[in-house]
């Protein structure tokens, strides 16, 4: 068989395009060469195109030189080269054909960009990537932010009931981002610059621009941000804000530990016992629950901090609402009567917080998932040493965590 029609069994190239002529040519590097693939198509022909939504049948008028990269065979690298046609059409407007193996103003064939996208969304930076394939970052970028504009603006978003609202770095200097995150479906659904009501309003705002109601949100969950918690009040009034409950253990782990480090600095004793304090007893070694107990019962003020941190964590554990609620307004009551000046502020921040405390019984959702994706968002930024553009971290969050349907193939 000829090499051609071997070529073009390979590429899979459709009627009327065939090869029509294969060169091995030394590249520019050292010790290398290149498969350069010739494309033609019988003349004469005649080519559809679409014209106001109905298709016509043109013949050529004239034609464009253009050159695509594919992706390797073998070790060569491989370049697509054809005559691409343009029509006229009766009314006279000169239109270029699309060539079924690559979109349009791409110099890359359809398999090479679907190519690069898998080795980004297994975890690749663009550096890395690109040096796989043979060419810069920022190409890639590029590839990847057409493909991931194109499915937001084409994929609707399911019905979204339980929203995430968090915020998480992007950069040093306290530059953040927003993230709202589908709860239920476990995907990042919003993303936007900064942490205050602006950038929650544009975070739920992309929501909309996919054709989701923000009106079927029924809860959400956050932490205590006061910017957060004032947008939510305005821009979602029938949602109830869930505060997460991992973030109310945290506020009450600062206060035990705003009460060591005063008994700290009287005491020598207690230096480096932060860890102890700070961590899951679970966690802790034989040797570490001895000290821990120990200094509990040296500092009295300390011990009954730890152990009302203690009572707290088990209050979620209760699963009739009822029961929970009266063990959390007795907690309320035991920490506002200890006499120790940060759990006594703990009480206060959550009187103020109340509603959005409580209805966690009635919804049991935490940030939990959200936390996962922060901790995915970051690894993201390690793994390319940062990113300079917001634009190309943003559409690399949504190719690992939006479940986006991208469904590139081979031809059109």
């Amino acid at each position: 068989m000829e090499s051609e029609k071997i070529f073009g069994l390979a590429l899979g190239l459709i009627v009327p395009w065939k090869v029509s002529k294969v060169e091995l040519k030394n590249a520019s590097s050292v010790q290398k060469q290149e498969l350069h693939l010739f494309l033609d198509y019988p003349r004469p022909h005649k080519f559809k195109v679409a014209i106001e939504g109905v298709d016509q049948e043109c013949g050529v008028y004239d034609h464009v030189e253009r050159s695509w990269k594919h992706l390797n065979f073998f070790q060569h690298e491989c370049y697509l080269h054809a005559s691409v046609p343009r029509v006229k059409t009766s009314s006279g407007k000169i239109i270029t054909v699309d060539v079924p193996w690559a979109r349009p103003q791409s110099g890359f064939t359809l398999l090479f960009e679907a190519f690069c996208l898998t080795l980004l969304k297994c975890g690749m930076s663009m550096t890395k990537a690109g040096e796989i394939v043979g060419e810069d970052g920022k190409k890639l970028c590029r590839i990847l932010r057409h493909y991931i504009d194109k499915a937001l603006v084409e994929q609707d978003l399911e019905p979204i009931s339980k929203l995430g609202i968090d915020e998480t770095s992007i950069a040093k200097g306290h530059v953040y981002m927003t993230v709202a995150t589908d709860m239920e479906r476990k995907k990042v659904v919003g993303i936007s610059k900064g942490k205050d009501m602006f950038a929650f309003g544009a975070a739920i705002g992309e929501i909309e621009q996919r054709n989701a109601s923000i009106a079927d949100i029924k809860a959400i969950a956050m932490d205590m941000s006061v910017p957060f918690t004032a947008a939510a009040s305005e821009l979602l009034p029938d949602a109830q804000i869930v505060y997460d409950r991992f973030h109310l253990e945290m506020v009450v782990s600062k206060a035990v530990d705003s009460v060591r480090r005063i008994e700290q600095s009287l005491n020598k004793d207690l230096r480096n016992s932060k860890y102890i304090y700070l961590r899951n007893e679970s966690r802790l070694t034989d040797k570490q629950l001895q000290r821990l107990h120990y200094l509990n019962e040296s500092f009295p003020s300390l011990g009954e901090a730890h152990r009302l941190k203690e009572q707290f964590k088990e209050i979620w554990k209760n699963p009739v609402k009822q029961n929970a609620l009266e063990a959390l307004n007795e907690w309320m009551r035991m920490a506002a009567q200890s006499e120790i000046f940060p759990m006594i502020n703990a009480v206060k921040t959550f009187k103020a917080h109340w509603s959005g405390i409580i209805s966690y019984f009635d919804y049991l959702l935490t940030s939990g998932f959200v936390e996962r994706v922060n901790l995915s968002i970051q690894e993201i930024k390690r793994t390319a040493k940062g990113y300079t553009n917001f634009d190309n971290f943003r559409a690399m969050i949504f190719l690992r965590l939006g479940k986006l349907e991208l469904n590139i193939t081979h031809y059109k």
